[in-house]
């Protein structure tokens, strides 16, 4: 192997993103570990950068480019005039991949100049492998820049567009070095359903959980609940459809109707449905008992949390939509002791064990819902068992040393020179 230490060019959508911190912390870890990196962005931020380490990091090493300019179709002219097979055939076959998919089929193609330039840029830097974020876009610019370029480079799928019939991502996907991605179950999917042509290197890659997570979790213990106190529940996602809080609100009305439980729920979030929710909870009679908060604060989000007696959650899979992994806030309270009642759904069973690590509904049963927050709201000993498993295993699997370890390795097997 060379022994010349690689530069790695990380493609991304749009950097940073409020909803993927998973990939600031991931970037931040390798940087701490001494991974050569640039952050390449197809898009300028959408909101307003807070986070240091973000802000850091969008200032000392990422590159911000308008999708059309003078010098992406400098770069794209440059490289047709020098390479004019090789950037036609990988035109050609964004066009025969995705022909059943003609909006990613443009998108594909659009981004190709903005690629080109960030080839140019990133030669310059000494930038020898590349390694894009998500399903879509980036890693079709990386698989450009090996296609026409020879360049290696890896995946990393976080579940985005993976389930929807989609060619040209198994032919992406034989095309790079290795794959990885977020979830066993994803990563099932991935390796069984896509008939790719070496599905042993996709390689499953939990991501770690938030330093301050972490942090707070090793100084919690269980919530032990008077049994005079209305139960404290919390649920925290947006307001979209593939949530389920339209489940948990119902769930909510057997509690107050059927079982006879005080309670009072916390919903944090935002999102289109507000208004459809709230009229949900006035008609199921829980308006008082339901809380909505808006969206807050990472600080406030886990204050929250650690005042709870319980998390609920219920995902559901709906096509079109983006399917869930393993929601971030399950993995959040399971390590600050929260027990936690979500679906059986995605990959949430690979936390979530019944009766064990949280408690496990069938997606859409209303009724099931409301008896599994009932039975651990009236069973203090099962509580604290499952805030104990589920305490464990999360700091098992969410381990953000651990996952780098494991990430490291990947890029030291699969890409030459020594990564650090």
């Amino acid at each position: 192997m060379d022994s010349a230490k690689p530069r790695f060019g990380i493609i991304i959508s749009m950097f940073p993103e409020l909803h993927e911190t998973f990939i600031l912390r991931e970037l931040v870890a390798l940087e701490k570990r001494g991974l050569q990196f640039d952050i390449y962005s197809l898009q300028y931020p959408r909101d307003p950068i807070t986070i240091d380490d973000a802000i850091r990091l969008s200032t000392e090493r990422t590159t911000y480019a308008k999708l059309i300019s003078a010098s992406s179709l400098l770069a794209f002219a440059k490289t047709l005039f020098t390479k004019p097979l090789k950037t036609l055939s990988a035109m050609g076959s964004v066009v025969w991949q995705g022909r059943k998919r003609p909006k990613d089929v443009v998108k594909n193609l659009a981004i190709l100049p903005l690629t080109l330039q960030f080839y140019q840029l990133g030669t310059a830097r000494g930038i020898k492998h590349w390694h894009g974020h998500w399903a879509n876009v980036p890693t079709t610019a990386c698989w450009y820049l090996h296609k026409i370029y020879g360049d290696s480079w890896s995946a990393a799928i976080h579940g985005e567009d993976i389930f929807s019939p989609n060619q040209f991502l198994s032919h992406k996907l034989d095309a790079a070095a290795f794959s990885v991605v977020c979830s066993g179950y994803f990563c099932n999917h991935l390796q069984t359903e896509l008939g790719l042509h070496r599905p042993a290197d996709v390689h499953l890659n939990y991501h770690g959980l938030d330093p301050r997570v972490m942090l707070r979790s090793t100084e919690r213990s269980f919530n032990a609940r008077a049994k005079d106190q209305a139960i404290k529940l919390v649920s925290i996602g947006r307001l979209v459809p593939t949530k389920g809080h339209d489940v948990l609100i119902r769930a909510c009305a057997l509690l107050k109707s059927q079982y006879d439980l005080k309670f009072e729920l916390q919903l944090i979030g935002s999102g289109p449905i507000d208004e459809e929710l709230k009229t949900l909870a006035q008609t199921q009679n829980v308006s008082e008992e339901v809380v909505f908060r808006g969206g807050l604060a990472f600080e406030d989000v886990l204050s929250t949390l650690e005042q709870a007696d319980m998390f609920c959650l219920a995902p559901r899979l709906i096509p079109g939509h983006p399917p869930d992994g393993i929601p971030n806030v399950i993995a959040e309270a399971m390590a600050l002791r929260v027990p936690v009642v979500s679906t059986r759904v995605s990959a949430i069973p690979e936390l979530l064990e019944t009766g064990k690590t949280g408690q496990l509904v069938e997606v859409d049963d209303v009724e099931g819902f409301a008896k599994a927050i009932a039975e651990l709201a009236n069973d203090e000993l099962l509580a604290k068992s499952i805030s104990d498993a589920g305490f464990k295993k999360v700091g098992r699997l969410f381990d953000q040393q651990k996952n780098i370890d494991e990430l490291i390795a990947l890029f030291e097997r699969y890409v030459p020179g020594k990564v650090i």
